[in-house]
């Protein structure tokens, strides 16, 4: 057979995982949980073209100005261009592509009403997220929220220097400009009973996250100041209390570390952060360990906290151990070895609790409304976010335990597809925006097969690209503490920096293809408003997979004829 290529999209696709037209694609692809279409973004980038760019990021996450600064870039981790000369900076150019688009000129159409009513419970980037997409389909939503404000952590648990206020405003209101309702400050189960939600719905998706903090058990615990609402009250400007001049966080997490930088910020001198990881084997991301090497923020790896010390009622400081292993069973509890003599002290003024979140599911009534549970006690949902009740859906961390913002919106979408096929009985296995804005079915756009995941070894004309360092993002000049810390990428520094994305496993009609072929059979045809290369005489093709080793996006399947195999 002749050559076939995995093509680029030529449209924003909403929902759908396998393509017909893409059959190879990019581990950034695969990596990110929010299903972003990096490549697409990043041409439209490389271009200028901002503003179409946001729209295919729009068309899978209501909140590319949130995790393009915020998200842990799991697609840049997985990233082929750092085998190479260092990975393409996604994170920037999505926060780039937010940044820079024209306003207003990224937004979507509903489709026309459908009468079904759907209730969402928890107004964090799950619940936001099935409530922008159902609202896209044409359903009436409507939110309840226990917080004053939407916008869960993006608003509550991720501090300002990390993500201003500006951006979470922004994005929560375009989902509310759909016609989305918000019922805030009301808590289900204290000020609605969950089963007046459900009698006002057809379908619920319940996106509550994770709002109890653990603790440990300890003496002295109940001086401890626990994570999520320290961050909450210092994001609220509300935090009354004195830090002191010496802070410990128990955690190592990023929340750990996001309670260090925000001490800090609040006057603390010396902070430390306590934790059970190794070296080189924290939960934290590289740059929050390089942020504090900057700021001195002092790390006790393979430790954990036994006391904190009090006085008078006040707490004077931390005693903690060093452990050798540590590990959990299937339903989270720990065990450790710890070092003998291993014993340490710390004077402080506050300890800070950051080891973990659980779910709190009374809101739905004795046993758990009836829905069924995983060991850690998550509600248990299969892979299209449905529960054990017809009619109810779960995203987020309530389903899969504390995870990204990404995570999250990922889980919101396909609970809203889910949530669509139930109310209505159309399921197709792809839906993709029209040239009016619009959601529309495309099965016919739909793969039989999971994509094949282009390795850094599979591109044998990456030879073809210069080395080229990644674009470094600015700065933040301004002196007050919780300005933000970056200043992101400039528009010309994103044009350059998405130029070097490799595009693996889709054709980006560079034309490699066609001057390379020994036999003249390819040619560069129009498409649309491009072009793209073609079979022209596909009888005549040599099968000599010239074109597949010259490609430098390794966007070419060639598999040989049965009479080139015998």
């Amino acid at each position: 057979m002749p050559p076939k290529y995995s093509r680029e999209i030529t449209r924003p696709i909403v929902f759908g995982d396998s393509l017909k037209e893409q059959f190879r694609t990019s581990p950034c692809e695969h990596a990110c949980p929010a299903g972003n279409s990096i490549q697409k973004m990043q041409a439209l980038a490389e271009q200028g073209d901002f503003t179409t760019a946001l729209r295919y990021l729009r068309a899978k996450n209501p909140f590319p100005g949130i995790t393009g600064r915020v998200c842990p870039h799991f697609c840049m981790d997985s990233c082929n261009r750092a085998h190479k000369d260092g990975c393409v900076n996604t994170r920037a150019l999505e926060r780039a592509s937010a940044d820079f688009a024209e306003r207003g000129a990224a937004l979507f159409k509903r489709r026309p009403p459908t009468g079904k009513r759907v209730s969402v419970v928890g107004g964090g980037p799950a619940g936001l997220t099935s409530a922008y997409f159902l609202a896209l389909l044409g359903h009436s939503v409507t939110i309840y929220e226990a917080q004053p404000m939407l916008g869960g952590v993006p608003r509550y648990g991720v501090p300002q220097f990390r993500l201003p206020r500006y951006v979470v405003d922004r994005e929560v209101g375009l989902v509310l400009e759909y016609g989305v309702r918000a019922h805030v400050n009301t808590r289900v189960g204290v000020d609605i009973s969950m089963d007046e939600i459900a009698a006002r719905a057809d379908a619920v998706i319940l996106a509550t996250g994770v709002p109890q903090e653990n603790s440990l058990s300890i003496p002295g615990a109940e001086k401890a100041v626990k994570a999520v609402e320290f961050l909450r009250a210092a994001a609220l400007g509300q935090y009354a209390g004195t830090m002191g001049n010496t802070v410990a966080v128990m955690g190592g997490g990023g929340v750990a570390f996001d309670c260090a930088f925000t001490a800090r910020r609040l006057g603390a001198e010396n902070v430390h952060v306590i934790c059970l990881e190794k070296a080189g084997e924290m939960r934290a991301p590289a740059e929050d360990l390089e942020l504090a090497a900057r700021e001195g923020v002092h790390i006790h790896n393979a430790c954990t906290m036994s006391a904190i010390r009090v006085s008078d009622g006040v707490v004077t400081g931390a005693d903690f151990y060093e452990v050798k292993e540590c590990r959990f069973d299937e339903t989270g509890r720990l065990t450790l070895d710890p070092v003998p003599d291993g014993g340490h002290t710390i004077r402080c003024d506050t300890v800070i609790f950051a080891v973990g979140m659980k779910t709190d599911l009374s809101f739905l009534g004795g046993n758990a409304g009836g829905l069924e549970l995983t060991p850690r006690g998550w509600i248990k949902v299969d892979t299209r976010q449905s529960t054990s009740r017809a009619g109810f859906f779960a995203a987020g961390d309530v389903s899969a335990g504390p995870a990204s913002i990404a995570r999250a919106v990922g889980d919101g979408r396909r609970a809203a597809f889910a949530a669509h096929a139930f109310l209505t009985g159309e399921d197709a296995r792809v839906y993709a925006l029209n040239d009016e804005g619009l959601i529309e079915a495309r099965d016919d756009l739909a793969g039989s097969a999971a994509p094949y995941v282009v390795q850094f070894e599979d591109i044998y004309g990456v030879t073809q690209y210069e080395s080229h360092a990644p674009e470094q993002e600015a700065e933040n000049s301004c002196a007050k503490p919780f300005a933000e810390l970056h200043a992101g990428l400039g528009a010309e520094q994103a044009q350059e920096e998405a130029a070097r994305c490799f595009h693996c496993g889709h054709c980006k009609a560079c034309g490699t293809c066609v001057d390379d072929c020994p036999g003249y059979v390819l040619e560069l045809r129009p498409y649309g408003e491009a072009e793209r290369p073609e079979m022209i005489h596909g009888d005549e093709c040599w099968h000599c997979a010239n074109c597949r080793t010259s490609c430098p996006c390794g966007a070419i399947g060639f598999s040989f004829p049965l009479r080139m195999q015998v």
